[in-house]
């Protein structure tokens, strides 16, 4: 089984031809693979070339797991369960007489490595050379061959930027939606309407404090939490006090501030100490973000946004309307780091997983960003975001001063 091709920079001009020119038979069995996220004309072609070819069953193997890795905002595909529903909802809207079973695969060949009862497979030009391989093990377990059906790429007519593919694909409709709402904020009465937080977040090196600027010169107050869990540690504070309590006088250097080395030292490798050291600063970082959110609430601030790394881990999302959260390839963010901070790869990668998913960071984000391309690009998803956001803002002000209206104009209740 085929999943959909990678992207034209990850693949290779090495193909092999298929055993079989594309053809007009139709067969008892088709199959077909890819990762099926949201539907577009692509997807629509390959169906329709299956489904034309086929008068029995349809077997699609729909890309999951370690598929999934080196795709384009793999954070942003949809569960395989939603993927499978769009699937079958599709074939049943084009062809609702042939028998579908869609299966999860996790390494290339999925089924057809194993199923005999399969008779043609349909590919794009770009996995065709996946058919010879595919018949190869076929031929070596005794399974009878398939032919296979190539399908044209489909030039993307909605193609909106350089970075985007010029074939139809799921990667440019996902890089679509960067900066774009992706869930509804949730209306937060603990804290007050104004002004607006944003809580940014995101992984090391994701470009989080390069979009948090890119905010700033569109006019939101940025409030840096790295900055804050310094001011936090000064002597004479009660969090400095906590800490040489928790971890000992040797934390503290000549000059009576934190030695943040050496307090790193005592929490590595102990999750308990590093559970403890968060219990101490966390919530004192939280007391200065609220102290600072009510000062510039004084000021009339009306977009403010937290640049905070643990927005997520310490619970600070409670003070934001919103969640903002920007994510990058796993390679380039180790790139970044090895270059950034001058460490080895497997020290990157160690930091990288040390910290929350980035996966787990999106199920909770309001909106995503993507540093991953050229900084135009990164400016035109900020834009986005800022522009739904000032959109929205509006809207909640016009609402509430047409309610404080009707308040007013309401006639007095009658007294009995």
């Amino acid at each position: 089984m085929l999943p959909e091709a990678q992207e034209k920079r990850e693949g290779g001009d090495n193909m092999i031809l298929p055993v079989s020119l594309p053809t007009d038979k139709v067969y008892p069995n088709v199959v077909l693979g890819g990762t099926f996220d949201r539907p577009h004309v692509g997807h629509l072609v390959m169906l329709s070339a299956a489904l034309l070819r086929c008068n029995g069953r349809l077997v699609c193997g729909m890309a999951d797991g370690p598929l999934l890795r080196k795709k384009i905002l793999t954070e942003l595909i949809r569960p395989l369960k939603e993927r499978m529903a769009g699937l079958a909802q599709l074939v049943e809207e084009l062809d609702p007489s042939v028998e579908l079973h869609a299966v999860p695969i996790e390494e290339p060949l999925g089924p057809t490595a194993w199923d005999p009862n399969m008779d043609m497979i349909v590919v794009s030009e770009e996995t065709k050379g996946g058919v010879a391989a595919i018949n190869r093990v076929r031929e070596e377990k005794g399974l009878p061959l398939l032919e296979g059906h190539v399908v044209t790429l489909v030039e993307d007519e909605e193609r909106q930027s350089a970075e985007e593919e010029t074939k139809a694909s799921s990667s440019s409709g996902r890089m679509r939606l960067l900066g774009t709402i992706l869930q509804e904020p949730t209306p937060n009465p603990a804290i007050p309407a104004q002004p607006c937080v944003i809580g940014l977040t995101g992984g090391s090196a994701s470009g989080k404090s390069s979009v948090a600027r890119r905010l700033a010169r569109l006019g939101a107050s940025v409030v840096d939490c790295d900055k804050l869990g310094h001011e936090a540690y000064l002597p004479e504070t009660a969090c400095h006090k906590a800490l040489v309590d928790a971890f000992g006088s040797e934390i503290v250097g000549e000059d009576g501030h934190i030695n943040r080395r050496a307090l790193a030292a005592r929490v590595f490798n102990s999750e308990a100490a590093r559970q403890q050291l968060n219990s101490i600063v966390w919530p004192e970082i939280e007391r200065l973000v609220e102290q600072r959110v009510a000062q510039l609430r004084a000021e009339g601030t009306s977009v403010v946004v937290l640049d905070a790394a643990v927005l997520l881990e310490a619970g600070w999302d409670r003070l934001c309307h919103q969640v903002w959260v920007c994510v990058l390839q796993r390679e380039e963010a180790v790139r970044r780091i090895t270059e950034r901070d001058s460490k080895t790869p497997e020290e990157a990668e160690r930091r990288l997983d040390s910290q929350m998913a980035q996966r787990q960071m999106v199920g909770r984000a309001n909106v995503v960003f993507c540093t991953q391309w050229a900084g135009e690009y990164t400016q035109k998803q900020v834009e986005r975001a800022w522009a739904a956001l000032t959109a929205h803002l509006a809207q909640s002000k016009a609402a509430a001063t047409t309610t404080t209206n009707q308040t007013a104009a309401a006639p007095p209740k009658a007294r009995v």
